[in-house]
């Protein structure tokens, strides 16, 4: 893991019953953190867009950092896939 601060964020997708805590940096973008817990699923070919929000159901920019889009230290984020 390159970058900045080491962060702990707890991860859920739409059509998936387990959550997943993560440990990544806070600099890397949110589209890459959702295409992570994506690769990790039940279904990882699951085909279609997704949207990003945040525990209180803010939809998050996937181009921003994880720091720039406000998550932190036990921050719960949520990955709906369409498809």
């Amino acid at each position: 893991m390159a970058g900045g601060a080491r962060i702990y964020l707890f991860g859920y997708l739409s059509h998936d019953f387990f959550g997943r805590v993560i440990v990544t940096p806070d600099d890397q973008t949110v589209g890459r953190l959702a295409e992570q817990l994506r690769a990790w699923s039940w279904e990882p070919e699951r085909p279609g867009p997704f949207t990003v929000t945040n525990e209180a159901g803010e939809v998050l920019d996937p181009s921003r950092t994880l720091a720039g889009a406000g998550l932190g230290n036990g921050d719960i984020f949520t990955v709906s896939t369409e498809g």
